[in-house]
């Protein structure tokens, strides 16, 4: 019984269910089956150690591989000694040449996709899962006639390993006829695809047969490749909606920078985001997947390790299972300055260089190379350059709303480091298209008509500032548009360069030109930026005419307050503000 609660402790709370005391580490619990669990960062690390402790066979944690999925076979995840080494060797040969051609990939994977999406992407997550199959899979398997589908591919992952309980198992029912027939669809798949033969013949130099070279690429890029990055680029994805928009626009720049500078995703240009890759570190960080490493002690040894209260020791015994929690480990104080605040700066300069060391994911340290001799994941380059690649060119060109804000409370254990809800887009549209089409050609028409996208045209703006004293700013104002098929301008910001703006008791015009939006208009965003900080504005109404040479419609918006720096408000035609339910209620 005492597993049963255990387990169902933690499906029920995840990570908070490991809640550390920090002044001690190794703490026996029961989490479905008896163990210590180690939570301190540098204790953590004491678990990489592939003499001290190995991996429990065709199992992860409270989970286990379905040995049906992998063909009996196991995977190079959870095997040991000389078996691990040929499978790893295997796979991190497989994953070198994939290295070579993932970033051209990532770039055709994410745009091609984009294309299809539209301007109100439903079903957000299973199209993500789409692009980490179109980025990762061509620059393993090559072509494949027919392509491998994401669905398919989603269902293997999720038909590939079970809870350990049968009791458990049995609350959880599952249907396994689909996942069954996908895996069936997708070996046929991997072995009519273009570098089959190539990867056998490589396989057998490692010591592998074909059906077991073919069962550590199954499982590896199926399950582990696909289900990893996924995780790791969703949480990225989402990520960038927690930070400002002057954040964004840096790592906008940023990136712009260097894809310009290499005509597009090359190696070259990724190594010149330094905050890109500080950034998505930063998001893997604050909810790495995986989340957890599970091992068992090969012999009975003494750990040495630090906390809060010192220098500490514990026996292990031969056999012992120990649960290794990288989410703790990575919000563990001794190592990471406030780590329940999300700072995404955090591994820029030397001492962020200096900070990766203690970056636990993918089975290891951040800084460690994969080999025979460790358990670091041999696709962790790979899959790096998939996500920060992909946050480059989707914070760059793209903006999008979400329908409601990400929260993350570590207590879902089946969302792995992603937020608790589900991300769904509002709507989803191109920025900064001149630069998009000299970077990328190719792919320009192909998503402008995808998404709905409008020629630009004139705008007339006009505003009121109010009569108050003290009414007037020399801020700098901004509005941006909404129409009723989810497009959104650009930043627009009122200047006239030759004129005083926003005089107390004024009316200025201002004409706009090349503004991306159709009638009708739906809403308005009127901003300060935090120029002139303590010069309050009061604004009467502002009105705006589309195409004004051809007497196009006018949208007039009541505003009657005063707007400080760094505020924002949202207008509809005719009314002051958004009712308090509208989900932009928290820009307000």
């Amino acid at each position: 019984m005492g597993n049963l609660i255990g387990a169902l402790k933690l499906l029920g709370w995840s990570n908070q269910t490991l809640t550390p005391n920090r002044g001690e580490d190794f703490v026996e619990k029961n989490i479905g089956f008896p163990c210590r669990v180690v939570t301190g960062n540098k204790a953590v690390q004491s678990v990489f150690d592939i003499d001290l402790f190995r991996k429990e066979e065709f199992h992860f944690g409270v989970a286990k591989i379905r040995k049906d999925f992998t063909k009996g076979v196991c995977p190079s995840v959870t095997s040991n000694g000389k078996i691990h080494e040929k499978n790893k060797g295997f796979l991190i040969e497989v994953m070198s040449k994939a290295y070579g051609e993932i970033l051209a990939s990532t770039a055709s994977a994410v745009l091609s996709n984009i294309s299809k999406w539209g301007s109100k992407p439903s079903d957000f997550e299973v199209k993500l899962t789409a692009v980490v199959v179109d980025a990762l899979f061509p620059t393993v398997f090559g072509k494949s006639t027919p392509p491998f589908n994401a669905e398919e591919v989603d269902l293997y992952a999720d038909g590939a390993i079970e809870l350990r309980s049968d009791i458990l198992e049995a609350i959880a029912g599952e249907d396994l006829d689909k996942t069954r027939q996908a895996l069936l669809s997708i070996l046929g798949k991997i072995k009519t695809s273009e570098r089959y033969r190539k990867l056998m013949d490589l396989g057998k130099s490692h010591g592998l047969g074909e059906e077991e070279a073919t069962a550590q690429l199954l499982f590896s890029v199926m399950f582990n490749g696909l289900r990893g990055i996924r995780g790791n680029l969703l949480t990225s994805f989402a990520r960038l909606d927690t930070i400002s928009a002057e954040d964004r626009e840096e790592l906008r720049e940023e990136a712009l920078a260097a894809l310009r500078k290499h005509g597009g995703l090359t190696r070259q240009a990724l190594e010149e985001m330094p905050k890109i890759e500080s950034f998505v570190l930063e998001a893997l960080r604050a909810g790495p997947s995986p989340d957890f490493f599970s091992t068992i002690a090969t012999r009975s040894t003494t750990v040495k390790y630090t906390t809060e209260s010192g220098q500490r020791e514990v026996e292990v015994k031969e056999g012992e299972r120990v649960y290794a929690s990288s989410y703790w480990a990575l919000r563990d104080p001794a190592v990471f300055d406030k780590p329940d605040d999300f700072v995404w700066r955090r591994f820029l300069g030397p001492d962020g260089e200096a900070r990766m060391e203690h970056h636990v994911i993918f089975h290891g340290r951040l800084t460690d190379t994969p080999a025979a001799n460790n358990h670091m994941c041999p696709g962790k380059d790979v899959a790096l350059s998939v996500i920060k690649g992909s946050i480059a060119i989707l914070n760059t060109f793209f903006g999008w709303e979400l329908q409601e804000p990400p929260v993350w409370t570590g207590t879902k254990i089946a969302r792995f480091g992603q937020p608790d809800n589900e991300v769904k887009i509002r709507s989803f549209w191109v920025q900064h298209s001149e630069d998009f089409k000299k970077i990328f050609p190719s792919h320009f028409d192909d998503i402008r008509h995808g998404l709905g996208e409008v020629d630009g045209i004139d705008v007339l703006v006009k505003v009121k500032t109010g009569s108050y004293r003290g009414a007037g700013t020399n801020g700098n104002v901004y509005i941006r548009l909404y129409d009723d098929k989810g497009r959104q301008s650009r930043e627009l910001q009122l200047d006239v360069c030759w004129k005083d703006d926003f005089e107390k008791g004024s009316e200025g015009q201002y004409k706009l030109k090349d503004v991306k939006v159709a009638p009708a208009i739906l809403k308005m965003e009127l901003f300060r930026d935090g120029s002139n900080p303590d010069d309050d504005w009061y604004c009467d109404y502002v009105s705006v005419q589309l195409n004004p040479d051809n007497n196009g419609p006018t949208y007039d918006f009541p505003v009657h307050r005063w707007i400080k720096k760094n505020d924002h408000v949202w207008l509809i035609p005719g009314k002051c503000e958004l009712s308090l339910d509208d989900p932009t209620t928290k820009d307000r």
